[in-house]
């Protein structure tokens, strides 16, 4: 005969628990005791038990899929932050449905709406360079839809987001560069109209003005956070009357294509140059030189912001919640800079 298939009750009789707080212990609610939970599931781990996602989801009217929204998969962060949200809602016995926008403001509504169809349990977003107008994130938050923003959000959404203080950090970073004697500082900015390009920039003219260093509008340059365009704000930049003797980019990828632009033109880096990233992409300790650039806690935004979603989906959170948390950054020094 073949073996009989362990249920909930089983657990549930061996440890003389209810069933439903059995199930609860699974999915980890509020309401349940830590050591009750910890002996359900050293017992099921013992017995080699597996409770039934699709069932626990029926009757839940949960799916266990959560859907995150980025704005394209060649951006070497996303990569890095999805890795955290996954270990989060593996842990959880959830599945993640990842789409791209594309950096378009359309495609991220036709993505959110798909998801929606797919009916899954909540949602993570980082938003598009396009992203202007809010209406579709603003008609989840009313319908109660568990949602989270990570890295590119905006402020003025009563929305829980996990980001980090861009505009201290970016103070930070021009800060160091004054400190190594530059005087003449270009910033390659992001996209007008988000919120971490307005913050950058905001601590740069900040660090420029409260160290009497004077700002100029013409050394920064827009770039929409690509190799290319980083590439293309290089060759503005060979071609000034006087070059600048430091460059803080807004992402690591623009200060890429810095780098390349030029040493092609003959210009050393940091001799000639200084060069500032920010992120900390895993390419930035390799290029030559070495980038110097502001470090992200990029795994743990992708986690914090996973742990808030799940929050919100297990009723510990309500999406309604104005929950900002900002994670810490750190500087980096290579030879970019030195």
């Amino acid at each position: 005969m073949p073996e009989k298939q362990l249920t909930i009750i089983d657990i549930a009789r061996r440890l003389n628990l209810s069933k439903s707080t059995v199930s609860r212990a699974f999915r980890d609610t509020y309401d349940v005791n830590p050591e009750t939970r910890r002996k359900v599931l050293e017992l099921a781990r013992e017995l080699d038990f597996e409770p039934s996602s699709i069932a626990m989801g029926l009757r839940q009217h949960k799916t266990y899929t959560i859907g995150v929204v980025i704005p394209s998969f060649r951006i070497p962060f996303y990569s890095v932050a999805i890795s955290g949200i996954q270990d989060v809602f593996s842990s959880a016995g959830y599945n993640v449905m990842t789409c791209q926008s594309n950096e378009s403001c359309e495609m991220e509504i036709s993505n959110i709406n798909s998801l929606m169809r797919s009916r899954v349990d909540g949602i993570m977003i980082s938003l598009s360079r396009q992203t202007s107008i809010f209406g579709h994130l603003e008609k989840l938050r009313k319908k109660g839809v568990p949602l989270v923003m990570f890295n590119r959000i905006c402020s003025g959404l009563n929305i829980p987001s996990v980001s980090v203080n861009d505009y201290r950090s970016a103070y930070m970073a021009t800060e160091y560069l004054i400190s190594r004697g530059c005087r003449r500082i270009v910033h390659i900015s992001g996209p007008s109209g988000l919120k971490l390009t307005d913050d950058r920039k905001s601590g740069f003219i900040d660090c420029l003005k409260e160290n009497n260093q004077g700002y100029n509008e013409n050394l920064v340059i827009e770039s929409d956070f690509s190799i290319e365009s980083g590439g293309n704000a290089a060759l503005q930049i060979v071609q000034m009357k006087e070059l600048p003797d430091a460059i803080f980019c807004v992402c690591d990828a623009v200060a890429f294509g810095v780098i390349g632009v030029l040493k092609r033109n003959g210009i050393r880096i940091p001799a000639d140059i200084s060069i500032m990233g920010f992120t900390d992409e895993p390419a930035a300790a390799f290029i030559d030189p070495p980038l110097t650039t502001v470090s992200q806690p990029i795994n743990e935004i992708g986690k914090t912001a996973a742990d808030l979603l799940l929050k919100q989906i297990n009723r510990k959170l309500n999406v309604k919640e104005n929950t900002k948390i900002n994670l810490d950054t750190s500087l980096i020094i290579r030879k970019s800079t030195l």
